[in-house]
């Protein structure tokens, strides 16, 4: 079989494995950024092109609206919706094709990567490395399943990885057009999440190596680096500013943007800092890079056979080092420093995605050698190489199967629309089952939300959408709903009550209309609360012998240990109930202390 067969075959197998799951949770999302993404890009058709939110830039945003655009119009030729007040309450209604556009997208660039990492390999290593490195990559447990979510980091490697390629295509070819398109591709990377920026030093180092040949003497070369280096820089943030113009144009963008902001804060996300805080109140340096390697080789990063081949090939090509190879590992060297350096201890592994598809070719470069090494052994290598990668195709399989199955929440918001009746006062986890506000619970929010910043993150446009659930809600199951909305980024929470965001911290992390904290058992009955729907992701860290999380949010601990001991549990769904996927979700009636006995239904 010719080599375009083959890679056809690698893609086709890419773009199968990362299909086989992203239904997960349909038509709801349960990973919250993902409903951020798919607002802040609708919210840009009501004209307003600011997302007045800056933790990632907006470019992959506004792509989404594109996306969203055609799926609108073909919807009104169609006659699904005759207005955008229509398309937007049909997101209320019924997210999933939302959500299915836009990890579609996420899909197709994950896969676009696979076929980068072919070229890269193909061009500019050992015969058959592009292959191998497609095939890992497509292979990749951690690069499959980030790609079934509406997340940056996804687009961001393929920008990343594209930039590389042309930088190596200018290394060798020695054509302007090549640089150019390097720093463009970089630039719509740090347009989407600020990875990509890493890739200046590589450009910068390419464009030294290039000259270096051209200009013998020092002072021309000084002069020409200088000059083309500032030329680089202006065409960089040009494209910065086309694909992401309110990161410069928006006063909390440009801080947002500032140089030390890009390298040792948005490296690290809230969440990471989180984690790190779990795990040590001061890790070192070391102790960081030991576990931020262990997360590559766990099974949801490289796994241990493709992690292994990674180390193995890196080693491999410091040994064998020249400027080419040079310039190829100066990104991952410096992405690996910066996060570790920003983000000590970063629990995600779609924070190492950036790694991905350079570890994969020097994985594939490796086992290319060690098969060409001895003529007799070739075969002996290949083979062992495709049935060992049976291993992640297996788990990736397994995953796919899993997240498959219907979701626990899901499960719950049918017997909850089907038990409860409609305008019943409901206490729920946040992101729980995905349940509607009832008339009076809007109008309330509404009054506040008219009078919020229309500037602000999360309060810009939000009286207009709680308008658009308002519609949603008219003739259907709508409830009362309260929200157990924890401040997941604060390191700790000693108040009692609910409270609204009133520091900045909070405000940049949260919507200042929505209150964070909880009350107490007794307050939710005093103020009539009928019923509490809770789930284990959320209790389950409190109730752990010498849980670090109860003693840093002991209002929540008491809360969750309170309804356990005096409400009445109505209904668990959980996996073990059925052949469902997700959280345990327990529902349970509010009664006063002492009176478990007062069951059933309202």
């Amino acid at each position: 079989m010719e080599q375009k067969s083959w890679i056809l075959f690698v893609l086709i197998l890419g773009l199968a494995v990362r299909l086989y799951g992203v239904q997960h949770g349909y038509p709801y999302s349960y990973y919250p950024d993902e409903a951020h993404f798919v607002k802040r890009a609708l919210s840009f058709g009501s004209f307003d092109f600011n997302p007045h939110w800056f933790h990632k830039p907006a470019f992959y945003m506004y792509l989404l609206f594109f996306e969203y655009g055609l799926y609108f119009f073909l919807g009104k030729i169609a006659g699904l919706w005759v207005s955008t007040s229509e398309f937007a309450v049909q997101y209320v209604r019924n997210p999933g094709p939302f959500y299915m556009i836009g990890r579609f997208t996420t899909v197709l660039f994950s896969v676009g990567s696979i076929w980068l990492v072919y070229q890269i390999g193909k061009r500019h290593f050992k015969p058959g490395v592009g292959l191998a490195s497609a095939l890992i990559l497509s292979l990749t447990f951690g690069h499959v399943v980030s790609s079934q979510d509406i997340k940056a980091d996804t687009p961001t490697v393929f920008f990343t990885i594209a930039s590389m390629l042309f930088l190596l295509n200018y290394v060798d070819e020695k054509k302007w057009g090549a640089l150019f398109a390097s720093v463009v591709m970089a630039g719509i990377g740090t347009a989407t999440k600020e990875y990509s920026l890493v890739m200046l030093p590589s450009i910068m180092l390419g464009m030294a190596f290039v000259f270096s040949k051209e200009i013998p003497n020092k002072v021309d070369l000084f002069q020409r680096l200088f000059l083309t280096g500032l030329l680089i820089l202006v065409v960089f943030f040009l494209v910065f500013f086309i694909c992401s113009p309110y990161n410069f144009l928006d006063p909390l963008g440009r801080k947002s943007t500032k140089a030390l902001e890009v390298f040792f804060k948005l490296f690290g996300t809230p969440e990471a800092k989180l984690a790190t805080l779990a795990l040590s109140e001061n890790p070192s340096f070391f102790s960081s890079v030991v576990r931020y390697i262990a997360l590559l080789f766990s099974r949801t990063g490289l796994g241990w056979f493709i992690g292994s081949l990674s180390f193995l090939g890196l080693a491999f090509s410091i040994v064998r080092l020249n400027k080419k190879m040079t310039l190829f590992l100066l990104f991952p060297f410096l992405f690996t420093l910066i996060s570790n350096i920003a983000s000590p201890s970063s629990a995600d592994t779609r924070h190492q995605l950036p790694l991905f598809p350079f570890l994969s070719i020097l994985a594939a470069y490796f086992v290319t050698t060690l098969a060409h090494w001895r003529q007799r052994y070739r075969q002996v290598v290949s083979l062992g190489f495709c049935v060992l990668l049976v291993v992640p195709l297996l788990e990736i399989l397994a995953h796919g199967y899993d997240v498959s199955k219907p979701d626990t929440r899901n499960v719950a918001k049918v017997w909850i629309e089907s038990n409860l009746s409609s305008g019943t006062k409901l206490l729920l986890d946040e992101n729980g089952p995905q349940l509607l506000k009832n008339e009076i619970r809007l109008l309330t929010e509404m009054e506040g939300a008219s009078e919020a910043d229309q500037e602000g993150q999360f309060t810009a446009h939000y009286d207009t959408y709680l308008s658009y659930q308002l519609i949603a809600a008219k003739g259907v199951v709508a409830y009362d709903l309260s929200y157990i909305r924890f401040p997941w980024w604060r390191e700790s929470y000693k108040d009692s009550g609910v409270q609204s965001l009133t520091s900045e911290r909070d405000r940049d992390m949260g919507n200042p209309l929505r209150p964070v904290g909880v009350d107490r058992y007794e307050d939710y009955v005093a103020q009539g609360f009928d019923y509490a729907i809770v789930q284990s992701n959320e209790y389950g860290g409190f109730f752990r012998e010498n849980s670090r999380k109860a003693k840093r949010f002991p209002a929540f601990a008491r809360l969750y240990a309170a309804l356990f001991e005096h409400a009445v549990l109505l209904k668990t769904i959980s996996v073990e109930t059925g052949d469902y996927v997700g959280p345990t979700v327990k529902i349970f009636k509010f009664v006063p202390k002492g009176n478990q006995a007062m069951s059933g239904l309202k």
